[in-house]
């Protein structure tokens, strides 16, 4: 009799889970990584970050990546994430905030409140998040990841450690379609390979999109 069908594969299989996976944005893993040793130590709360950078290039990652790593078993229910396409209005965001600034559940050290597309906020909602993010008694990490950083309002800027993320080069975009593939049960030729590496112009998202056009494209293997 034939074996159960093969579990279908989708980005979220590949995106990172730890910092060591995120490949290609070094200087900024190694400064989270620098304040995780202090969240570790006790030493310090975290500053507010905003992570900033091309659409796909692994700012969502490393925002849930340093979660995981900073609020272990915890990470569940004290990691919230509003996506663009969330209520995120002016009338919606003080609840919003309010919940953010009660204490941790489970022994965490802090919440995190991680916005993504934060620029897409209406500039009241961006206003609303100002004194949020002063003086709520440390319970509360905000990580905001914005594609345009010139669309961010400067008293935002001013309240975050700015941590720039770019285009992948070639080197580690291989690393990283090399990686996706051991996830996988494709068998693809070098030469695949090498132009999805080139065609996915430094942007890792594109990268694993190619690879599943690629890889589904041909036939399952027995």
């Amino acid at each position: 009799m034939p074996g159960p069908p093969p579990r279908r594969l989708s980005l979220e299989d590949f995106r990172p889970r730890t910092l060591d996976e995120v490949l290609g944005q070094a200087p900024a893993v190694a400064r989270l990584r620098r304040i995780l040793t202090g969240v570790r130590n006790g030493t310090v709360v975290p500053p507010h970050l905003l992570l900033h950078g091309p659409p796909g290039v692994g700012k969502t990652a490393a925002a849930r990546a340093f979660g995981r790593e900073a609020l272990g078993e915890n990470f569940e229910a004290n990691f919230s994430e509003l996506k663009a396409f969330d209520d995120r209005s002016h009338q919606s965001l003080p609840g919003i905030i309010m919940n953010s600034r009660t204490r941790p559940l489970g022994g965490a050290p802090f919440r995190i409140l991680f916005f993504d597309e934060v620029e897409a906020l209406a500039p009241d909602a961006q206003n609303d998040l100002r004194p949020a993010m002063e003086g709520e008694g440390g319970w509360s990490v905000y990580i905001l990841a914005c594609n345009d950083l010139g669309a961010m309002a400067k008293a935002l800027q001013s309240r975050c450690t700015l941590l720039e993320f770019t285009p992948v080069d070639l080197a580690d975009m291989r690393r990283i379609v090399t990686a996706a593939l051991a996830k996988t049960p494709f068998r693809l030729d070098p030469a695949v390979l090498e132009s999805i590496v080139e065609r996915a112009n430094g942007v890792p998202r594109e990268a694993i999109k190619l690879l599943l056009e690629e890889g589904g494209a041909q036939p399952y293997p027995a």
